[in-house]
């Protein structure tokens, strides 16, 4: 029996300005045959497995020219609306709306994250806090073991002869393990999905937000006016605890269309982390990097094209704090291809902040890290004279560098 044939039908996405956060995926639905985006197939079908495959068949190239074209857009369009040119800005967004708009880009972003490209981000975090998980996830059977020899004992009795009158009294118990740590309360900031490796059964609890929610799971909310745990009116509060122990902002600063947005967002995360006064981390030990000098700027060494002359470089600090922490990625060229940003640079604005890097990673793509968060920190930072202020300055001249920049003042 011939299959039906569902024409098309071609939807126009409004075109917004997104000041943070990365819009995930809106999937085409079966009722329309999602049109073609991105330009590749032939006509649209109602079949789940049709679009899976041609999602799945775009070139590498062809989502990274999207994405590249579409955040050069969205710069434009910025500073057209920051300088007041509304004809500008109208013919930026009309090119905006004729590339295919949001839902190109988040098609494109999607598909180049997606597990069958090794996209996946978050099984770098998953692996890098793995000490922490492990003493949660082994210490659940162990609590339940305990529960129940408790019920079994509370349940038993027995006489005890010689006194004057029968008495029956519990049979002592044996002392039992301490409690196992709470699960990790994670917020992924940017989320593409619900089913990431960040789901880690008796490990992590998730919450996830994005500009705009692509499931159930996921709330629809701008991060920057996103409610602080210790908001007065108690909205800030999730599952009835104040704070997070790992921030996940993968992929999302570099979205943010203006430095200084960088620069703000960056500093708001260190809002939102629980009381890292207690340290209930696991310690692990491995060799230190070099400490760096404070306020000493070490200009990058990479090649013009953003890349790293290595697959796959991996590094780690020592210390026995881990938590609370920042999970932080971003494309390999805006950190070790830029004119106003090298890996030392980033360094010393994340220790303006309190932070410490522990966990270094780049490969030809990206670049991940992983920082710890303590106050104490950032006042220590401060009596010692450390720079606080990072205006736009070039410190990795060359041709062919771009201008990714973070401002923080």
């Amino acid at each position: 029996m011939a299959s039906k044939k569902s024409r098309s039908k071609n939807t126009s996405a409004s075109t917004k300005s997104l000041k943070s956060g990365r819009p995930p995926l809106l999937l085409p639905s079966s009722s329309s045959g999602g049109g073609n985006v991105l330009g590749v197939g032939g006509p649209s079908s109602t079949s789940t497995t049709t679009t899976a495959q041609r999602t799945s068949s775009i070139s590498s190239r062809h989502t990274r020219t999207v994405i590249r074209r579409h955040h050069t857009l969205q710069k434009r369009l910025s500073r057209a609306r920051a300088a007041g040119d509304s004809g500008l800005a109208r013919q930026l967004e009309l090119e905006l709306e004729a590339s295919g708009g949001l839902a190109t880009y988040q098609l494109a972003s999607t598909v180049g994250q997606s597990a069958e490209r090794g996209g996946d981000s978050s099984r770098v975090l998953v692996q890098w806090i793995k000490d922490e998980l492990d003493v949660r996830r082994k210490s659940r059977p162990c609590q339940q073991r305990n529960q129940k020899d408790q019920d079994r004992n509370s349940s038993t009795t027995f006489v005890i002869a010689g006194d004057d009158d029968d008495q029956t009294r519990p049979k002592k118990q044996k002392s039992s393990s301490p409690p196992p740590p709470p699960p990790l309360r994670i917020l992924e900031i940017g989320a593409l999905s619900t089913t990431n490796a960040l789901n880690v059964v008796d490990a992590t609890q998730v919450r996830r937000i994005d500009l705009r929610s692509s499931a159930s799971g996921i709330e629809e909310i701008d991060f920057m006016k996103f409610p602080l745990p210790n908001d007065p009116t108690g909205k800030g509060s999730w599952k009835n605890q104040k704070g997070y122990d790992v921030l996940s902002l993968s992929l999302v600063l570099n979205y943010v269309p203006d430095a200084h947005g960088r620069g703000e967002m960056l500093k708001r995360t260190t809002l939102f982390f629980t009381d890292s006064t207690s340290d209930s981390s696991t310690s692990t030990s491995a060799p230190a990097l070099e400490n760096k000098d404070r306020n000493q700027d070490v200009p990058d060494d990479e090649n013009v094209n953003g890349l790293v002359d290595l697959d796959d470089l991996d590094t780690t600090t020592s210390g026995s704090k881990s938590l609370p922490c920042l999970f932080l990625v971003l494309p390999a060229p805006t950190i070790h291809n830029s004119r106003y940003l090298t890996p030392s640079h980033l360094d010393l604005i994340m220790s303006s902040l309190g932070y410490t890097a522990r966990k270094t990673k780049t490969t030809q793509k990206l670049h991940y890290s992983l920082w710890t968060y303590d106050p104490t920190e950032k006042d220590r930072w401060v009596r010692e004279g450390g720079q606080t202020v990072f205006p736009k300055k070039e410190i990795n001249p060359g041709a062919g560098r771009n201008n990714f920049c973070i401002i923080i003042d």
